[in-house]
């Protein structure tokens, strides 16, 4: 009786390897599509923060021009610049324009800075609005 119960359990552990192969495999690819996503998430993040510090870096700059440090304001300078970005990897270039609007004698400056970081196929691009008063 025992022979008969071993003959029919022969091949069993062949059958449940493969099915234990066969499903750790389908956890591992799952897996790995899961930390796929995920890193190119995080990059994407990185790419748009990187946008984002060009535009606020672009708005600071032409504040500076306009408003210099311990001067007067200069209003000449409320134009329309475009601003190579060196500094911030994979950033080319910061546009900002700038609008002037004089009120009862004090003028209202409202600049708009576009920040664009990362390859052109997936490009992240931010915008910062700023608005000062001179006086």
């Amino acid at each position: 009786m025992k022979k008969m119960t071993l003959e029919k359990q022969r091949g069993f552990s062949l059958v449940m390897a493969i099915f234990v192969i066969v499903v750790m495999s389908l956890l591992g690819a799952a897996l790995n599509n899961i930390l796929s996503a995920g890193s190119d998430s995080v990059a994407r993040e990185v790419v748009s923060a990187r946008a984002l510090m060009a535009a606020e870096s672009g708005a600071q700059r032409k504040l500076n021009e306009v408003f210099p440090p311990g001067g007067a304001t200069v209003i000449g300078n409320c134009n329309a610049t475009t601003y190579v970005m060196s500094g911030l990897f994979a950033c080319t270039d910061v546009a900002v324009s700038c609008d002037l609007v004089t009120i009862d004698g004090v003028n209202y400056i409202t600049l708009q800075s576009i920040g664009r970081c990362g390859p052109t196929s997936d490009l992240a691009v931010r915008v910062i609005d700023v608005q000062a008063k001179d006086g």
